[in-house]
């Protein structure tokens, strides 16, 4: 510093444009090598600019700047990751699993705009099955690095995503804009994914299912220096808020997002019409292969930018859009064995083991069979080999077995007699398929409980993952739900893999957690039969939490929506003094359970208001956690059994089961039965 002062300002500004060159020659240097891949100079030559660049800013460090190529590497993250809000919402897309749905998704939009003659553009990209990302640059600087979180607030991983090569720390170009929100995909190619697994391995750590999972993990890492290892790479497409700069359509802001020094998605085209779409579809299915990340679909999107705003948008999704999933792939292997799971109101779920086997780039080893009527009805033995498919996020299921295939060794599958966790005798309820454990001090049930507790939908407590939960009850420390709230950082200190910081961060959080509105504290109960949206129903009848306790069966069991299977799940559950015990245990560690208000005038005047639905089947366009949510919004309620009450059943794919016990119920009361498109069209109110 002392040798900085004795210079002239007219040597300064030297200094200072050799590192403005060195900076810019750099930057064009890693666009080359990182976008391009197509570098014009040798690495040694690489090495020696930034060497250079280094020594002036040790010398001058006065003259460092964030967004120099030696600044990619930061300290390790304080006190996790802030989050802030995406100025303008990162929606999810409506999905489409066949080509006749992308011809009906193009009359929709020629419905709505009026004109069934109309010729529209697209553009098609391919779907790359990554973490979503976007990047804040001010001034052509980046600025931050938000993820998609649930769309309305994300996580700053600024730190981490300055580590990867391909994205540029400033932008390249004269026409840059003075704001740009730019979004994309943050992945791991699947070389580096390979290799990270076998180095995880070596060191005895658990390797990542797949390239995404790895992305994500690589993505939330502590020490940005962790994440610079993990070789990460980036594509955009799209943007959010872009100041300074006109685009007009899709066409431009892919051409605008590249001239500033960002890979874009491979092999996209502007294409007229739907059966040009159908025609480049086909076209990125079979070059999927040979993209360096994980690709399940499309993206279909309408180019023009001002049709875009007519359009406009749905309740989670463009209107403009939608993800083309390819078909879902099938493969055979084979059942190794035979596993049980017990969930935390005592079902047991049977569980194949299968020899592992990679599915659209995930390797699956495991592979849910319902229950016992599925696995006599498919006729599925221990030594089987089977067809396994696996949709998107859906988790994977045997369609069939293949008898041709057996050698005379296979094992029939057994019932249990009890149960895996706990050894109590398993019994079946009249009128239902799968075996339950009634002991409610089984570990399994008290582990998969906590589990529920904890999640986001209910007390929201992060860090407490299934590892820490799974050793805090086997160690005994957790018995119950309300031990959470007793729970000491010494406690948590005594697991392998939990360190000082971790510790105190899971302890803060769990006081954080201790206000919690009524419908979520019933809901976190894990009280069979209600679910987020009786939970709703209950709080907005009893208003506060000591009605709710001294709730009468009968009284709801008339509550219009909910019926006797409600009303005995919560009466069963009142009436145990353990119950009681625990609940009283969480207000005395200082829990306060909020009095239930209205909901807005908005919701209560939505387009489902007065509706019921209950729903059955898998849906295509969204999980149904998500449709419930949007009957909700929408001034509806949901119910996940079949009443006299109910208005709707909303049947999915129901895959080679043909009918479920939901759809035979409402057949025989008459209840309404719609299609997932329907449901759609009743929000829309067409």
């Amino acid at each position: 510093m002392g040798e900085a002062k004795e210079l002239s300002q007219e040597e300064i500004e030297k200094i200072k444009e050799e590192i403005e060159r060195l900076k810019k020659e750099i930057q064009y240097h890693d666009w080359r090598y990182y976008v391009l891949a197509d570098p014009v100079i040798s690495d040694a030559e690489y090495d020696k600019l930034v060497l250079r660049l280094r020594e002036l800013e040790e010398k001058y460090p006065f003259l460092r700047t964030p967004d120099s190529p030696t600044q990619r590497v930061g300290g390790k993250i304080e006190g996790g990751f802030p989050t802030f809000p995406h100025s303008i919402p990162m929606l999810s897309l409506d999905n489409a699993f066949s080509e006749e749905e992308l011809v009906e998704f193009e009359k929709r939009l020629k419905r709505f705009l009026g004109d069934e003659n109309l010729e529209i553009e697209y553009s098609v990209e391919p779907k790359v099955d990554g973490v979503s990302i976007e990047l804040i640059y001010e001034g052509g600087v980046l600025k931050r690095a938000l993820t998609r979180g649930d769309g309305y607030v994300g996580e700053d991983v600024t730190p981490n995503v300055r580590t990867i090569k391909s994205i540029p720390l400033r932008l390249l170009g004269d026409d840059i804009p003075f704001l740009l929100e730019i979004r994309g995909e943050i992945f791991m190619r699947r070389e580096d994914f390979e290799i990270l697994n076998r180095e995880l391995l070596k060191a005895g750590q658990k390797p990542f299912a797949n390239p995404r999972n790895a992305a994500a993990g690589s993505l939330k890492q502590i020490d940005p220096s962790e994440t610079a290892k993990r070789k990460l790479d980036a594509v955009f497409y799209a943007s959010g808020l872009i100041k300074g700069v006109e685009i007009k359509n899709q066409k431009e802001l892919l051409q605008k997002i590249f001239s500033w020094g960002f890979k874009v998605v491979p092999d996209w085209k502007i294409v007229k019409g739907i059966q040009e779409v159908i025609e480049h579809a086909r076209y990125i299915y079979g070059r999927r292969k040979d993209y360096p990340f994980e690709s399940d679909g499309v993206v279909v999107k309408v180019n023009d930018f001002r049709l875009r705003e007519i359009l406009g948008e749905k309740a989670k999704s463009p209107r403009w859009a939608i993800a083309y999933k390819f078909p879902a792939e099938e493969v055979t292997t084979r059942v190794l064995w035979v596993e049980f799971q017990v969930g935390r109101t005592g079902t047991v779920t049977p569980v194949a083991i299968l020899e592992p086997v990679r599915i659209s780039g995930v390797l699956v080893s495991r592979a849910t069979l319902h229950n016992f009527d599925e696995i006599r009805r498919k006729d599925i033995r221990i030594g089987d080999w089977v067809w396994v498919k696996r949709s998107g996020d859906v988790i994977p299921e045997i369609v069939k077995s293949i008898p041709e295939r057996r050698e005379g060794f296979e094992i029939e599958i057994e019932e249990p007699r009890n149960c895996p966790s706990c050894g109590s005798e398993l019994y079946k309820p009249q009128d239902e398929v799968a075996l339950r454990c009634p002991n409610m001090s089984c570990p399994a049930q008290i582990i998969e409980r906590i589990k529920h507790f904890v999640s986001r939908n209910a007390f929201d407590i992060e860090g407490l993952g299934e590892a820490i939960i799974t050793q805090l009850v086997t160690k005994g420390i957790v018995k119950d739900i309300s031990d959470i709230f007793f729970l000491r950082k010494i406690d948590l200190l005594k697991f392998w893999g939990i360190g000082d910081k971790l510790a105190s961060k899971i302890i803060d959080n769990i006081s954080k957690s201790k206000e919690i509105p009524l419908d979520k504290f019933i809901f976190a109960l894990g009280i069979r039969h209600v679910g987020e949206s009786v939970a709703k129903i209950l709080a907005k009848r009893f208003r506060t939490l000591d009605e709710f306790l001294t709730a009468n069966p009968k009284e709801i069991e008339t509550i219009y929506g909910l019926g006797p299977a409600v009303a005995q799940s919560v009466e069963k559950f009142l009436r145990d003094e353990k119950n009681i015990a625990s609940i009283k245990r969480m207000l005395q560690a200082g829990v306060k359970v909020l009095d239930y208000h209205e909901e807005s005038e908005q919701r209560k005047k939505g387009a489902l208001s007065g509706k019921t639905f209950v729903f059955t089947g898998t849906l295509k366009s969204m999980t149904r956690e998500e449709a419930k949510k949007l009957v909700i919004e929408n001034g509806g309620k949901v119910l996940d059994t079949i009443t006299s009450h109910v208005n709707f059943l909303v049947v999915g794919d129901l895959g080679d089961r043909g009918t479920t016990s939901k759809l035979e119920k409402a057949k025989k009361l008459g209840i309404k039965l719609i299609t997932e498109e329907e449901f759609l069209s009743m929000i829309k109110g067409s």
